[in-house]
């Protein structure tokens, strides 16, 4: 059925409505504590990198990754794509590196396959500018605000489930039965329905 023929949701859709809100919270308050300690490494599970910088540290940042250091490494077998989270602030003597600058590098591999390397700790000419610690105590501080933001959502999926049940014992269904609901308009006219519900 095309999107233009697909009805604006009505007050018998909430129940569903509020169930598939719901599931999404659910699975963002399990999903986001799994994804983020996915980015731990243990120190055992690092693997050194010798060489010189090739190119000074840059950032990037997109939607999806946010804010990404990069540093590439011209070792012995190959050229090496570093990558973290932006530490800049953390220790800000990782963006003084130079080309040709000597550094040992300790890094987790991709787990995804990728031609990159995920940095943790960086010495150059024998001297420490990342460590463990460091690196730890960061994605430490992160995955404390990614916990609360897991949370809240959780509180969310509850609270929508259980909104979902009573709607669904006062209309008697799910949803109104008189056809698909656009899915275009059915997110901003929730909150619409909830509010002339009350």
């Amino acid at each position: 059925m095309p999107e233009n023929a697909r009805r604006k949701p009505t007050r018998r859709d909430l129940p569903a409505l509020c169930l598939v809100y719901a599931a999404i919270f659910a699975v963002s308050a399990i999903g986001l504590p799994f994804a983020a300690n996915c980015d731990l490494a243990k120190k055992s599970d690092l693997h050194p990198v010798a060489g010189s910088v090739e190119g000074a540290p840059r950032m990037t940042v997109t939607g999806k990754a946010g804010t990404k250091l990069h540093i590439f490494i011209r070792a012995s077998d190959g050229l090496h794509h570093l990558t973290q989270d932006d530490l800049s602030s953390d220790v800000p003597q990782i963006m003084h590196l130079h080309v040709g600058d000597n550094v040992i590098a300790h890094v987790k591999y991709d787990p995804f396959g990728r031609d990159l390397d995920w940095l943790w700790e960086l010495q150059r000419d024998g001297v420490t500018i990342l460590s463990y610690e460091d690196t730890s105590q960061y994605f430490q501080r992160r995955n404390e605000r990614v916990g609360k933001i897991a949370e809240w959502a959780g509180v969310l999926s509850l609270g929508l489930f259980a909104g979902a049940i009573l709607l669904r014992r006062r209309f008697g269904s799910w949803r109104d039965g008189s056809g698909p609901v656009s899915r275009s308009a059915a997110a901003p006219e929730v909150g619409k329905l909830l509010t002339n519900h009350q």
